[in-house]
């Protein structure tokens, strides 16, 4: 089932942590009720910085997850792809989608072209954030979990998360249960474990 987390609530956080996007159906009609327009005029902004950071050439399961955005109802010509560009203005869309891939290429990047303060900005401005595992990882306390399944080629040091998320993020759950029983060891932490066909919805 999906589960609903409110915390953090003097903030206009809307965010959905997904492990491979927006498939089940109740979780479909959550993100739903987040809106505050109607689906057609829904203009989402997706993000693949983390699948470029990817050395497996194969883009199969990328489109495979344009796909499910598709299968939300929001019109293809709203559906915008983000370019690299170092001023753009998050708040100038509906969503953000943020792919999966690399973890640490991905926080990387969003460091060097201090695109992660302005994706926390637009989120605080009510600018709804769907992430999809590394999407997702990066919004939590650390991305150090990542390291036993993300390469980090980047040799990135610091593996401090953007911090909205109260509590350290793990998509793929249910392929990942004896590694979680090591981080629940390690961490005092809220480990929040995000199976592939469900996700959480936080709604302040």
């Amino acid at each position: 089932m999906s589960i609903w987390y409110i915390w953090e609530k003097n903030i206009m956080n809307r965010i959905v942590l997904t492990s491979c996007g927006i498939i089940d159906s109740k979780l479909k009609n959550q993100f739903y009720s987040l809106l505050n327009k109607d689906i057609n005029q829904i203009k989402l902004l997706y993000v693949t910085i983390a699948a470029d950071g990817e050395k497996d050439l194969d883009r199969t399961w990328l489109y495979k997850e344009y796909e499910t955005i598709l299968n939300l109802g929001i019109k293809k010509e709203n559906i915008i792809e983000y370019q690299y560009e170092e001023n753009i203005d998050f708040c100038n869309y509906d969503v953000i989608y943020m792919f999966g891939g690399n973890t640490f290429y991905l926080l990387k990047e969003l460091r060097e072209k201090h695109l992660d303060e302005k994706i926390k900005e637009a989120i605080h401005r009510g600018v709804i954030y769907i992430g999809s595992s590394a999407g997702s990882i990066i919004l939590g306390k650390t991305i150090e979990t990542a390291l036993p399944y993300d390469e980090n080629w980047v040799k990135l040091e610091d593996f401090s998360g953007l911090n909205l998320i109260d509590g350290i993020i793990i998509p793929h759950a249910n392929r990942k249960q004896e590694f979680i029983k090591e981080v629940k060891e390690k961490y005092s932490d809220r480990i929040i474990e995000l199976y592939d066909d469900y996700g959480i919805v936080i709604n302040e």
